[in-house]
Parts: C-alpha cells; sequence; structure tokens
C-alpha cells in the first residue's frame, strides 16, 4: 500500500501543477513513473502478480515463434522490445540451442530498472549468458541496423488518450485534481495520424475510443534505425472494421490487479494495470507509412498451429495439454490475441507459411 500512497500523493501534486493532466500522461506516470510506477515496484507477471502473458501460459508459444525464427532469412540478432520477466527469451533461445540455430545476439529492449534486474536475474540463473551474447538497451539509437524484432503485449500498455467523438468534433479527457475526467476540446483531424486509425464515416456521437501517440513514436524510432528486419507483434484487439462496434463504445480501457478486471483507471492508483485494445489497423498503416511491407495477420491460434504447436505437445501430459487448449481455444487467448507480422528490406519469398492469412481485414 506504500507505493499506492507514495502514488497518489505525488500524483496529487502534479495535478495541482498542471492544472489536469491529459490521459496518456497519466498513464505514463501511473505505470512507468521511476519512483511510484507500477512497473516499477510491482511483481507484474505470473500468479503472484497481476496477469499471465502467452510464454507463462506454455514453453509452446515461445517454441513456435524460435521455429519461425529458423523458417525466415537468416538475421543473426534477435531483439525483444518488453521482455517480461525473460520466460520467452529462455524458452525460446534452449530451443534454438537443441536445433543449433542460435544468434550471434540476443538483445532486450528494456526500460523499466525492476524488470531489468528480474531479466538479467533469471537470465543468469538458468545460464542463457552461457549460450549466446546477451545485451540490454533502453534507447532506439543503439538498435542494430538489422533484427528480428518480438513484442509480446507491448502496445497495449502504451500510453494512449481517451477521445470522445462530439457534435461538432471530438473532445479528449482529462484527469482533474478531484481525480475526475474532464472533456476538452480537441482539434482531432488536424493529427497527422487521425486518419490512420481508419475510424467509420459512421462513428455515432459521444462514442468513446483511444488513441495512442506513443505507439505512432515507437514504431517512428524503431523505423528510422532498422534498415532490414522482420518485426513480430503480438496483442490483444481487432482491426479498425472489428473494433468500433457499439457494444464498445465506452472505450476498451481494462485494468488488471491480481488477475482481477476492472473498467475504473481511477481507482486503486498504483496498483493495477492499464491497458487498451490494440487497433491493428492503425499499427499497419504507421509501419506501411514507415516503408514496412505486410506479411501475416492472424489470430494467435492460427499463428501457433501454423507452427505446429498440436503436433510438438505431449499429449500424455494433461497440465501441458490444457495450457495450449488456453493459447488456442477462440474463448481464451487463440481470437482475441492477434498476430501482425511485417518486414522492412528482407527478400521476397514464394514462401507462405500461413494457412490463414486476414490481411484483408487490415
Amino acid at each position: 500500500m506504500a507505493s499506492n500512497k507514495m502514488s497518489q500523493t505525488k500524483l496529487e501534486h502534479l495535478l495541482k501543477k498542471k492544472k489536469g493532466m491529459s490521459f496518456s500522461d497519466y498513464m505514463e506516470f501511473v505505470l512507468f513513473d521511476k519512483e511510484s510506477g507500477l512497473y516499477e515496484n510491482h511483481e507484474i507477471l505470473g500468479k503472484k502478480g497481476h496477469f499471465i502473458t502467452s510464454p507463462l501460459v506454455s514453453k509452446q508459444f515461445s517454441y513456435c515463434i524460435a521455429k519461425h525464427y529458423i523458417k525466415e532469412e537468416t538475421l543473426d540478432i534477435i531483439v525483444e522490445l518488453g521482455g517480461g520477466d525473460a520466460s520467452l527469451a529462455c524458452d525460446l533461445l534452449y530451443y534454438l540451442k537443441d536445433q543449433n540455430e542460435l544468434p550471434k545476439q540476443y538483445i532486450f529492449f528494456e526500460k523499466s530498472d525492476y524488470l531489468i534486474k528480474k531479466q538479467k536475474s533469471i537470465i543468469n540463473e538458468k545460464s542463457i549468458n552461457t549460450i549466446v551474447d546477451i545485451s540490454w538497451i533502453s534507447d532506439f539509437k543503439d538498435l542494430p541496423s538489422e533484427a528480428f524484432i518480438i513484442s509480446n503485449e507491448l502496445f497495449d500498455c502504451l500510453p494512449t488518450d481517451i477521445i470522445k467523438h462530439v457534435p461538432g468534433g471530438y473532445q479528449q479527457a482529462y484527469i482533474n485534481k478531484d481525480f475526475k475526467m474532464d472533456w476538452k476540446e480537441f482539434d482531432f483531424e488536424s493529427e497527422l495520424s487521425f486518419i490512420d486509425l481508419d475510424l467509420p464515416k459512421d462513428l455515432p456521437y459521444n462514442y468513446v475510443f483511444e488513441y495512442s501517440h506513443a505507439q505512432k513514436d515507437i514504431i517512428n524510432e524503431i523505423s528510422e534505425f532498422l534498415h532490414r528486419a522482420y518485426f513480430l507483434i503480438f496483442d490483444y484487439g481487432y482491426t479498425s472494421s472489428e473494433l468500433y462496434l457499439k457494444d464498445r463504445s465506452l472505450g476498451t480501457i481494462t485494468c488488471i490487479k491480481n488477475h482481477i478486471m476492472d473498467f475504473n483507471p481511477l481507482s486503486d492508483i498504483g496498483t493495477k494495470d492499464i491497458s487498451a485494445f490494440v487497433n491493428f489497423t492503425y499499427l499497419k498503416n504507421i509501419l506501411c507509412r514507415n516503408h514496412w511491407e505486410i506479411v501475416a495477420f492472424l489470430s494467435q491460434a492460427n499463428y501457433l498451429i501454423n507452427f505446429n504447436i498440436l503436433n510438438d505437445i505431449n499429449v500424455n501430459d494433461i497440465d501441458e495439454l490444457n495450457a495450449v487448449k488456453k493459447l488456442i481455444m477462440p474463448n481464451h487467448m487463440g481470437e482475441l490475441f492477434k498476430v501482425l507480422i511485417m518486414s522492412k528490406n528482407m527478400k521476397k519469398t514464394d514462401k507462405n507459411y500461413f494457412m490463414k492469412n486476414d490481411i484483408i481485414k487490415l
């Protein structure tokens, strides 16, 4: 509770000083502030944390990414954006070692000091640093010019603003000193990336949705320093045609604390995760503007099945069977989680590893 109190006290001071704060600034502070942010002070992942990601559900998730890495045109460096507790890296690298396909280097891009410390501890504990060169960076300018990039549940937790469509235009949500939302006029259509959201022309009035400038900034920065690359994005969300439905007219901001979900980001400040559904059309449009090409877009279930997850599991291991079911079943992670695959300056090939490819939906 101490970090919660410290977070709220510091936030109260900032809100009085700034006379309000955009929701993206609020989210940035609550999650990533170096002194009191959730990602700097709490166990986030696993049964003792707030939520469980795919690499923690089953090693088979990471094995499938390893098989994908082997199949693609050779890239000697793997970069993971936001490495969590390093489970994905450890399982992937052990698989690649067994296949004699290790990269020359594995790089974690991570800004959380707390997570870097945890990742280094696990890497050392499992002796991963003895089989491949491991390093950490926190600035995109330190990226290699060529890499196989993995991001798992990164984009959903990047700071986002909350926008409302109203008669005559749009409004943006701000947090006031009383921890309530105020709405202020916002010339949203003048934003350069407004068109990239691909909002429906008949969007109803008072419809609330999210707009993340941080997602655009990260893609722009990555693209500036990477000349040749392959980019796998795993996250939960939809294409624009599937996202802006009547049922989601109040927005998609979601909070989770101790594996229990709620929809109030202004309560229990500093003690729960905040995220929003990813608009994959938006990501694709920004990437294409940065000269990336679409390789594939598919559900997590289809991605994992393409890389033979069902063939490689031990059918006599009930726990493993149940874990894989969670990864691929529609009522669990199989359909809500998607995979967007992009390439930049990679040699084109006629090979198509994906039996179902929903690029048309983007």
